[in-house]
């Protein structure tokens, strides 16, 4: 799949752009996002590859049309602090409080929402297919158990398409992860379109 692979980093690379003009107008001040890292594994590896019982903070989206499957945006909760902090200068007693406030929560939705409609955006024009997402749910507890309820519905079949986002600005780097859950049908349409893609371009 590396050619397949190569096109979904295309469409990564599209979606940050979009990304970080949406940030940008949202906060008032330059948000670079990037999507470095992309990899699509069966679930169980996944799981595999996380600290499971660490503490997490998820955007989560289900996708009504297009295809089966759900978005998540996970950041661990002290990357949460940190992009909270650099969308709005949290004070310093809430920062020892260690408590996200309802101004902080509502960064978070607000910033996964674009990462989530960014990358869903982007691959609804490559796959010439229209994808929408639902209004995003913050759900917070162990990875675990959030990566569990997104893919609780389907079989231990499904796949993840696991994309590192990356949050810069001149002073701050900080890193979540991006997940697309779908079923092996949605797989295989990828999969499928982009091979047809790849076969227009010869």
């Amino acid at each position: 799949m590396k050619d397949e692979m190569d096109i979904l980093r295309e469409v990564g690379s599209i979606s940050a752009g979009h990304g970080s003009i949406a940030l940008s107008e949202i906060l008032g001040r330059k948000i670079n996002l990037r999507l470095p890292a992309l990899d699509i594994l069966p679930r169980e590896e996944i799981l595999n590859k996380l600290n499971l019982g660490q503490m997490a903070i998820s955007v989560s989206s289900h996708i009504l049309s297009g295809l089966k499957g759900n978005v998540l945006f996970v950041l661990d909760e002290k990357s949460a602090f940190k992009l909270i902090d650099m969308c709005y200068k949290i004070n310093e007693e809430e920062k020892k409080k260690g408590a996200f406030t309802e101004m902080g929560m509502s960064i978070i939705k607000e910033v996964g929402s674009v990462v989530i409609s960014s990358y869903i955006g982007a691959l609804s024009i490559m796959l010439k297919k229209l994808i929408i997402p639902s209004i995003p749910t913050l759900v917070s507890g162990p990875i675990q158990e959030i990566i569990n309820i997104a893919a609780g519905s389907y079989s231990n079949e499904e796949y993840i398409l696991l994309v590192e986002a990356v949050f810069e600005e001149p002073r701050q780097r900080i890193s979540g992860s991006f997940y697309l859950v779908l079923n092996p049908e949605a797989m295989k349409y990828i999969q499928e379109s982009c091979k047809k893609i790849l076969k227009s371009l010869e």
